[in-house]
């Protein structure tokens, strides 16, 4: 193993390249990049990461394009509704292609047919949450038959179920002190959908090929890393989400490690379905992904390397 690690050092300059490394998300999306901080592998590979909770999507596309970070963690519907505005984006990652959310309704509900005539909540109209909640209803036969309700946080949802104003809501986890029923694990269901993505400008892109590579290799191996250094990747989760109740950190790790991508590329159908629920034009791939460092990391045997060697 220490040889394995030594050669993958090689090559990359001790003059570490200091980068500003947004995230905006506080889920399973952002375990490989906390791991990737919290066992060096940024250090290793060149690369001085100081890493940034940004709360609102949004705001991650002027701050990478303005310099104020080099990179970012972004929900992919944030960033490909900034790309469709004429942003100058280019995503080099896509985290997590399976939603790790589920279908969580009142105990007397036993079909997805209940819900007709029924409400669902979701956090904000465009929100992910919305977005594969209309997803969900298209896909089953049930969409203009089922109310969608804009309620706001996933906190504010939870006190909506439990007083029962709404029948259900596709959240990752419900916390509720009344009873609750999960109908439907919607990653089982086939449903393809990018939960998030690393951005950068294309300005970066363009001038910093081996800082990208490097934060790639760093990134994949932090990832790596939360299946075999379960105790690490716990404390990276709650250093960076600051969560404090043991249940909730380890919720989070099991769904890291079910639905993290060993290969984050951007695969067109995880984007397309989320072009479609947010009524835009499916965005040729070519003009703002960039899928070739993973591929040259998959042909190199990088990634599997880091799977097989543990």
């Amino acid at each position: 193993m220490l040889v394995l690690l030594f050669h993958g050092a090689q090559g990359y300059s001790a003059d570490k390249k200091k980068i500003t490394f947004g995230f905006s998300a506080i889920s399973p999306t952002g375990t490989g990049l906390w791991m990737a901080k919290e066992i060096g592998a940024f250090d290793k590979y060149g690369i001085d990461a100081s890493l940034v909770f940004i709360s609102s999507g949004p705001v991650v596309v002027p701050a990478l394009i303005g310099g104020d970070l080099q990179a970012a963690l972004s929900g992919t519907s944030s960033v490909i509704a900034a790309v469709s505005g004429g942003a100058s984006l280019v995503s080099i990652a896509s985290l997590v292609n399976r939603p790790y959310l589920r279908l969580w309704v009142q105990p007397e509900i036993n079909r997805l047919e209940d819900l007709r005539g029924k409400t669902l909540g979701v956090s904000r109209f465009g929100a992910t949450t919305d977005n594969l909640t209309r997803i969900l209803l298209r896909k089953t036969g049930l969409e203009g038959v089922v109310n969608v309700r804009q309620i706001g946080g996933t906190l504010e949802v939870g006190i909506a179920f439990q007083h029962r104003q709404i029948a259900g809501a596709v959240l990752a986890t419900l916390r509720v002190d009344t009873p609750a029923k999960m109908l439907v694990d919607l990653a089982e269901m086939g449903i393809q959908y990018s939960m998030g993505t690393i951005v950068v400008s294309r300005d970066f892109h363009r001038r910093n090929p081996e800082i990208l590579e490097a934060i790639m290799r760093a990134y994949i191996e932090g990832a790596a890393a939360v299946h075999y250094q379960k105790d690490t990747a716990l404390r990276a989760i709650a250093r960076h989400t600051r969560i404090r109740d043991p249940k909730t950190t380890a919720e989070t790790y099991n769904d890291s490690v079910k639905y993290l991508a060993r290969v984050p590329r951007v695969e067109p159908e995880a984007v397309n379905s989320i072009a479609e629920s947010i009524g835009k034009k499916t965005i040729p791939l070519e003009t703002w992904v960039d899928n070739s460092i993973v591929d040259r990391l998959t042909r190199e045997g990088f990634i599997e390397q880091l799977y097989r060697t543990r």
